[in-house]
């Protein structure tokens, strides 16, 4: 072979070769100087050696020596693995050095990444890609197509998938498996901050203090501080979710060339609309005995051959019943506090409601009558303020937007009735239905689901959109799920059945944990935290209802 003749070139024109005694003492110092720089390979390479000489001094002789190093090393019989060994073993006899590793490339090629305009333009159109869309591939196609051509580069080979994917890991990416957490697309946008710190964190502030807490390790129950006149508030967290008959485990435990086979489709669907509280954990009326006589939670079975879809007016006539239940259970002098996901069915508005986009330009027409109104105290014109405004006109025809605006004294001339398709997002007078759509009337309407329960004397918030970590009702049907996916559901029934037992397992001691980590996450939001740095203070102190300043010292310290 080419290194035989390499080597037997060496030997005659070496006057000396030094012995193993001498050699393996040369090997054991590289080693102990060398072991945090060398690669490896080398390293092994150098054991490999060093067993070698020994197995010599030992009296063993080169073939002997080589199987045995082949025995400990190798998984085959050995012969081949032997044979490189003693090639080895020659080469650095020798030379006293390694053979030199011709794969990998020249050592300290200089890559295109480390020119400073190929890195921009790379992070440039990594950042560019919509989150989850980064791909080796991707970044491959990007730099034949656009990235390496628009700097006027040419490598003389292609670049491979591989080379993208270590491209990636230098510029920071890495491949994730991706798991559920804090939702937080739209959850910093501007109008979702500007309510939950203006609305929702304040008006919350004011609840707390006259709420039963449950504080600490051992769940203490204290007692709100009552003012005079003030009555004791019991929230109420609300949402829905759905179990599929075929929702199991995801993994299972086999022997080889076992196999599971699961149906094809999710199955059927459960349909569960329900309430959690601090307190009792469920809104139910209980017996004397303990038993369930009344409960505010509503299953349904929707889809084909069962029932109906969930819709408001089923929502509306649930909450009546739930507010039935919370009175006969906590009498006149408690007062609900309905808590609701910020979505727009259940913001949707009365039939006879405001709404300007619904409007035509002119009087008459194809629209639909709306409610009179006031004139809100913001209107521009203070002599129109405070004014009844009729919606419709002396003949009874309902009112278009021009005529709706210039009783309000707007100057209207030259603005069009709508935008086509929409309106543009940040816009607050680009057209008639917009400007209208903005006027405090039209825009602070009281929903259908809060005069209901405004009406029997409770209160109804709506949480920031984008943040179910704050409705602890959340973790409770991921409890339920866990636990429902572990059960073997051979047909529907047993599905059903299965729901319900999971739904009425979950202590109250673990309900109200949920809750204290809503509001630890309110507290966090309270200090001026968001995002990441929210949720490793609520993961700090998870035995505590709110953030310490002890946590929010540790994360200054961090950041500074």
């Amino acid at each position: 072979e080419e290194w035989e003749e390499e080597l037997d070139m060496a030997i005659k024109g070496r006057s000396e070769i030094r012995d193993w005694k001498t050699l393996r003492d040369q090997i054991k110092d590289d080693l102990r100087k060398n072991h945090k720089s060398l690669p490896l390979s080398a390293i092994n390479q150098l054991m490999i050696l060093s067993n070698f000489a020994t197995l010599r001094l030992k009296g063993a002789s080169r073939i002997g020596a080589s199987l045995e190093i082949a025995r400990q090393w190798h998984e085959g019989n050995g012969l081949w693995y032997s044979r490189r060994v003693r090639a080895l073993a020659r080469h650095y006899q020798i030379f006293e050095q390694l053979p030199h590793e011709k794969r990998g490339g020249t050592q300290g090629a200089r890559s295109f990444l480390h020119d400073e305009s190929v890195e921009t333009r790379c992070r440039t159109w990594l950042s560019n890609i919509q989150t989850g869309q980064v791909t080796p591939h991707a970044l491959q196609n990007a730099l034949h197509t656009t990235i390496l051509p628009e700097l006027g580069i040419i490598p003389k080979q292609p670049i491979s998938e591989r080379t993208a994917r270590r491209w990636l890991i230098k510029l920071g990416w890495r491949c994730t498996v991706i798991r559920k957490g804090v939702y937080m697309d739209g959850h910093e946008r501007e109008d979702v901050v500007k309510y939950r710190n203006e609305i929702y964190l304040p008006a919350m502030s004011k609840f707390e203090k006259r709420m039963v807490r449950f504080e600490g390790p051992e769940l203490t129950r204290v007692e709100p501080t009552l003012q005079p006149g003030e009555k004791q508030i019991k929230p109420y967290y609300h949402d829905e979710c759905c179990f599929h008959a075929n929702d199991d485990v995801k993994s299972a435990w086999l022997r080889p060339g076992e196999r599971v086979l699961r149906k094809k489709g999710r199955g059927r669907l459960i349909h569960v609309s329900d309430f959690v509280n601090e307190e009792d954990g469920q809104l139910v009326s209980r017996g004397p005995t303990g038993e369930i006589i009344k409960d505010a939670r509503r299953i349904i079975y929707p889809g084909a051959n069962g029932d109906a879809w969930w819709t408001h007016e089923n929502l509306l006539e649930q909450v009546k019943y739930a507010i039935e239940v919370h009175d006969e259970v906590n009498g006149p002098n408690c007062q609900a506090l309905f808590i609701f996901d910020n979505s727009s069915a259940h913001a949707s508005l009365p039939p006879d409601a405001l709404r300007a986009f619904e409007m035509n330009k002119s009087d008459s027409g194809k629209q639909r009558k709306q409610r009179d109104t006031i004139i809100p105290d913001s209107n521009p014109d203070p002599t129109k303020r405070g004014l009844l405004q009729k919606m419709t006109t002396p003949s009874g025809e309902p009112k278009g937007l021009k005529s709706v605006l210039e009783e309000r004294g707007f100057n209207i001339q030259g603005l069009r009735a709508k935008c086509a398709p929409v309106c543009p997002f940040e816009s607050t007078g680009c057209c008639m239905a917009r400007l209208l759509s903005q006027q405090d009337d039209f825009r602070c309407q009281t929903s259908m689901l809060e005069q209901l329960i405004q009406d029997a004397g409770h209160e109804c918030i709506f949480l920031p959109k984008f943040h179910c970590e704050l409705n602890p009702i959340e973790m409770y049907w991921g409890w339920c799920k866990y636990r429902y996916r572990q059960i073997a559901k051979r047909n529907f029934n047993e599905a059903k059945k299965a729901a319900l037992e999971v739904l009425d397992a979950c202590p109250v001691e673990v309900i109200r944990r949920f809750i204290n980590r809503s509001y630890r996450f309110l507290s966090a939001y309270r200090l001026g935290l968001t995002g990441k740095a929210a949720e490793w203070a609520v993961r700090k102190q998870k035995q505590h209802r709110a953030v310490s300043q002890q946590a929010m010292m540790a994360i200054e310290a961090v950041l500074s």
